[in-house]
């Protein structure tokens, strides 16, 4: 039988300003942080692709998500500097996409809005018109894009839609928004990661920024597991390869994801700490290590499967800087 009310083991986990709920098993789960810098917009957990990497794999039905959403942005504080809006893919809300940014624009005016997106449904211009009509004054639409062979894009999402991708992008290009593009990197990847970002540099100038990202190894990246997971250190010469190019011809690219001791000193400065608060955990090899308070750290889902190159950093000659 299901008791009537919850135990908190830790009640200093809470803070005034939190917003949590408490489902039919009696759990309590945070759906905003007041002292976080990642709190998001579950918007659906449907999506038109299969990554075969994702870490959230999609669901076929579920209850409309809008209402709830409508009012957790209403009950959020004013100064929130950032929401994500994310899924599965947004866009399969269709207008309620619009809705949702309408209500952060009305509560939250000053709040950044960072929308993860796969782009195909932007290939219709009028769907990209409508976000653009949004007139929203800090909104960045990031979308993933695997590869510059068509076909190697489409085996990896499971579906033939690279160049609704690529139309999408420039579809949002033509109505001036804001876009990043991301790349997972993984053992089906790296191989052509100078190329790629070569690829980019000419198709996709427009671009704000260029995000290479370790893999979180859990979902579908972890059924997968044999098949994508290299180190990362054996990636480093093709990822330095390409950080630099788009660098060296003034793009602005992101490593996510990655801890600072095993990448090459050149490219530490485009570390990010990326990684959410909720998820992201360090090992006994980072005790001790000047540079922690800078490291992305690691997924927690990544604990046991992580770079065999992990070791603490004594000393540095210099500053991390670009």
């Amino acid at each position: 039988k299901v008791k009537p009310y919850c135990i908190v083991d830790n009640i200093s986990d809470f803070h005034e300003g939190d917003i949590v709920v408490v489902n039919k098993q009696g759990e309590i789960v945070f759906v905003y942080e007041i002292n976080s810098h990642h709190n998001a917009l579950m918007v659906t957990e449907r999506c038109n692709h299969r990554c075969i990497m994702c870490p959230q794999p999609p669901i076929l039905q579920e209850k409309d998500k809008t209402p709830f959403n409508l009012r957790l942005i209403s009950l959020m504080d004013n100064n929130t500097q950032e929401i994500g809006i994310t899924g599965g893919e947004p866009t399969l809300i269709g207008d309620n996409l619009f809705t949702l940014i309408n209500q952060i624009k009305k509560e939250l005016p000053k709040t950044a809005i960072s929308i993860l997106s796969n782009g195909v449904k932007f290939a219709d211009k009028e769907y990209a018109m409508k976000l653009a009509k949004c007139r929203y004054q800090d909104l960045q639409i990031d979308i993933p894009l695997f590869s510059d062979i068509a076909e190697e894009h489409n085996r990896i999402v499971g579906a033939k839609t690279f160049y609704k991708t690529v139309q999408g992008l420039y579809n949002l290009a033509l109505f001036h928004q804001r876009i990043g593009l991301r790349i997972v990197v993984h053992k089906q990847t790296y191989k052509r990661l100078p190329q790629f970002a070569d690829f980019i540099y000419h198709n996709f100038p427009f671009v704000v920024q260029v995000a290479f990202m370790q893999m979180e190894t859990t979902g579908l990246a972890k059924e997968n597991f044999e098949e994508l997971w290299i180190d990362p250190y054996d990636y480093n010469e093709e990822l330095r390869e390409a950080v630099l190019l788009l660098a060296d011809r003034g793009m602005k690219p992101y490593i996510y994801n990655a801890q600072l001791c095993v990448l090459p000193e050149d490219i530490r400065c485009y570390a990010q700490q990326s990684i959410s608060d909720w998820k992201d955990i360090y090992i006994p090899e980072c005790d001790g290590c000047v540079l922690k308070g800078q490291c992305a750290g690691f997924f927690e889902s990544n604990r046991q499967a992580h770079s065999t190159y992990i070791k603490k950093i004594e000393h540095i000659s210099s500053d991390i800087s670009c």
